[in-house]
């Protein structure tokens, strides 16, 4: 069936987007589908695999199997022989339509089709009136694509149960909020004006102080609000979906979110909702833009501060960028919207964060530089309180506003809070406000976030309460409830916060897919330190492998192993990644490490890229090194080279303007600055996004989330609304004048 339709492209590019598409048409029309066996007839029954089993295990599919093959046998039994015949006769028939001839009629039939072929018009009008009849609305290309193919498809049966019922509860009246798709940044905000020593900041949000008064009288007003308050930073839109839903929330579903928070945390300190892993998974798997959803989100929350997330000179990638890449990020970013950059390095390298921090200050926005917190500081002899106050008071020297205390596994146990505290306060004195962030994957960190209250901390990030806990952060809602009555409550109501949650707990069901499985917290995480975010995403990705039950402690244990194999490393993007990479590694060949270092074994293994990368130094240095004999092993005795100086310094730094102008010769010219450093930090996912967008459209981020992940039912109608100047982009070949006006 393909090989007829070859031979009719222009070119190969043509060819290489086209010839895919009518295969899938002509493999319709020529009803090949499983669903179309069925209404014909052909088949009896179809048996969808589901998503999370694999070929080694598939106790679902099995199931169905047994179930299937029983009543079958069950039917045919009871049929006579000459019954059976018919019955398979029958079905035979309806694959196709048939005629009986008699030599003669068979003659006159082939010289009827002769004449008919003898008159074929050119390949160039077949083509062009081919095209024509095949012409679609990309939008409802891709929602019939998602229908008959989709992997999630409700008609398929491939969607949760429970997603069925509510399709039919929400489509007919889902009307998804528009995503402005203009590339304007936003606009420049006024100068900071002078303050009298008298100023009375009773009723100012911390946006207003920023925006009127600048970062450094900001951090003044932290320090003066948390004498009475302890301030809050709400993570749901950023840390608490990554951490429980594969990064998958939608900007459609995020403006809603931030219309109900723009009430109800309307005295919160910040939303952290960008940065991180969202940035490429809003290209990579969501076939959005990750400014369009800053802009979106600061245009529906202009009042309260936004804050991000970004890995000092790895930026929101998962390698080092020359400097003046780094630099132009943050600039754009806070161009675009943004207020507080909390900026991290995996090894707390505080030469690897400079870049980030200057660039910050540059733009008159938040520096909130971090303390990446491992291990126990009781007990640990790698990192202990000395370690931790040097590297406060080396933080404070770089000019930063907030220093920020990131607890990426949910370490920081209770007890260890107050030391912690006091021997930070001690280095860096009391003007400096702190920021407190963990996750809660151990069930012990609201515990902690109590403690952290009671010790003084500024503030503290909590996830609302259906989308907290497990790898997420601890529940906002019963943390401003447990502290009613204290010295420094927060000053919300938890009942306050109630259409805020439910709003998110509606949201969670509908991504309920991309749930790791996780049914409850792990005290286990004090052994084995994976951070939240990792945790959920290395449980998914070995359920795919098939690493279930006993075969998942192997995973944890070789994660703990390769850690203190490295030299009990600090673990958070991009470093946890290593780490988890050679766990899998090791558990996938049936290797332990004690293999590794074995003489025979370990020069044979070949190590994975990235840990080849971590060794030679591509990320930094831990303070104390890597182990001498595995910088032996994975380097091959020195065959591959260290870098000795800071990765950024190696980079020559990138023509900016050149850059943009060679993808503009690719996707024409209207790509923007903010386009161009989103292919500078994801070259290939950024050019699989614009070919996608290309071919599908600028409008699959303005359906509603059950229609984007799940397609529709036959009957099924859903509205949505999209931007202004838009329209254009449903109607097929609409006449200039009628485009234009729309």
């Amino acid at each position: 069936g393909a090989a007829s339709i070859l031979g009719r492209y222009r070119d190969d590019k043509e060819k290489a987007s086209q010839f895919p598409l009518d295969c899938q048409q002509l493999a319709t029309a020529q009803c090949i589908y499983a669903h179309q066996l069925q209404q014909l007839g052909i088949v009896d029954h179809i048996l969808w695999e589901n998503e999370a089993e694999t070929y080694l295990h598939f106790p679902r599919l099995q199931n169905q199997l047994r179930g299937f093959i029983s009543s079958a046998l069950a039917r045919l039994l009871v049929l006579e022989p000459a019954q059976l015949v018919q019955q398979r006769y029958d079905k035979y028939r309806k694959m196709g339509q048939f005629a009986l001839l008699d030599p003669t009629m068979r003659a006159q039939e082939l010289a009827r089709i002769k004449s008919i072929t003898s008159a074929k018009p050119s390949r160039k009008a077949i083509t062009s009136s081919t095209k024509a009849a095949v012409s679609v609305c990309p939008l409802l290309q891709h929602v019939a694509e998602e229908v008959v193919g989709g992997k999630m498809s409700l008609h398929r049966h491939k969607a949760p149960p429970s997603m069925q019922t509510l399709a039919e509860k929400l489509l007919a009246k889902t009307t998804a909020t528009a995503i402005s798709t203009s590339t304007a940044p936003v606009s420049a905000l006024t100068s900071p004006a002078s303050l009298s020593d008298d100023l009375v900041w009773a009723g100012l949000s911390a946006k207003a102080v920023l925006d009127r008064f600048g970062p450094s009288r900001l951090s003044e007003w932290v320090k003066q609000q948390s004498k009475s308050r302890v301030l809050l930073t709400d993570t749901t839109m950023r840390d608490a979906h990554q951490s429980l839903l594969a990064t998958r929330v939608r900007t459609v579903d995020l403006l809603e979110g931030i219309k109900i928070a723009n009430t109800t945390l309307a005295d919160a300190f910040s939303l952290e909702l960008w940065g991180g892993a969202t940035f490429d998974v809003c290209m990579r798997f969501l076939d959005e833009c990750p400014w369009e959803r800053l802009r979106a989100l600061r245009a529906m929350c202009p009042h309260i501060c936004f804050q991000m997330l970004i890995r000092g000179a790895n930026a929101v990638g998962y390698t080092s960028y020359p400097d003046n890449v780094v630099a132009e990020f943050v600039r754009l970013a806070a161009l675009n919207g943004m207020d507080v950059f909390r900026i991290f390095d995996c090894f707390n390298i505080v030469d690897n964060m400079l870049v980030s921090i200057k660039a910050v200050l540059e733009a008159n926005k938040v520096a909130e530089v971090c303390i990446c917190y491992t291990g126990n500081v009781l007990t640990s002899p790698i990192y202990t309180l000395d370690y931790y106050a040097a590297l406060a008071a080396e933080i404070q020297a770089t000019g930063a506003h907030l220093l920020g205390i990131k607890d990426m596994a949910g370490l920081l146990r209770p007890l260890e809070v107050e030391p912690l505290l006091k021997a930070i306060r001690n280095a860096v004195g009391d003007s400096l406000p702190i920021h407190f962030h963990t996750h809660a994957t151990s069930s012990c960190s609201l515990a902690t976030c109590m403690e952290m209250a009671r010790c003084g901390c500024d503030i503290i990030d909590f996830a609302t309460a259906s989308m907290a806990d497990g790898t997420s952060q601890p529940s906002l809602n019963g943390f401003v409830a447990m502290l009613e009555g204290a010295p420094r409550s927060t000053g919300l109501s938890y009942l306050a916060l109630e259409p805020y949650d439910v709003h998110w707990a509606a949201v969670r069901e509908l991504y309920s897919p991309f749930e790791s499985g996780m049914k409850s917290g792990s005290a286990r995480v004090f052994e084995h330190q994976i951070p939240g975010g990792q945790y959920s995403n290395l449980l998914v990705q070995c359920q795919a492998m098939g690493l279930q039950g006993a075969q998942w402690e192997q995973v944890l244990n070789a994660y703990r192993d390769v850690n203190q194999l490295l030299g009990d490393i600090i673990k958070v993007t991009p470093s946890s990644k290593c780490v988890g990479d050679l766990a899998l590694y090791l558990v996938t060949r049936g290797l332990t490490t004690a293999d590794l270092l074995d003489e025979q074994k370990g020069t044979k293994v070949d190590f994975p890229e990235s840990v080849v990368g971590l060794l030679r130094g591509e990320l930094g240095f831990p303070h104390r090194g890597f182990p001498a004999e595995v910088e032996r092993l994975v380097l091959k005795g020195g065959a591959i080279s260290k870098l000795t100086v800071r990765p950024g310094l190696g980079l020559a730094a990138v023509d900016l303007q050149a850059y943009r102008a060679a993808l503009m010769a690719q996707w024409g010219p209207t790509v923007s600055e903010e386009q161009a450093m989103s292919s500078l930090m994801y070259p290939k996912v950024f050019s699989d996004f614009m070919g996608r967008q290309r071919l599908k459209g600028p409008l699959l981020p303005q359906l509603p989330t059950l229609v984007y992940l799940y397609g529709l039912q036959p009957g099924q109608q859903f509205t949505m609304t999209v931007p202004r100047g838009s329209i254009s982009h449903l109607l097929l070949n609409p006449p200039a004048s009628l485009a234009a006006s729309l």
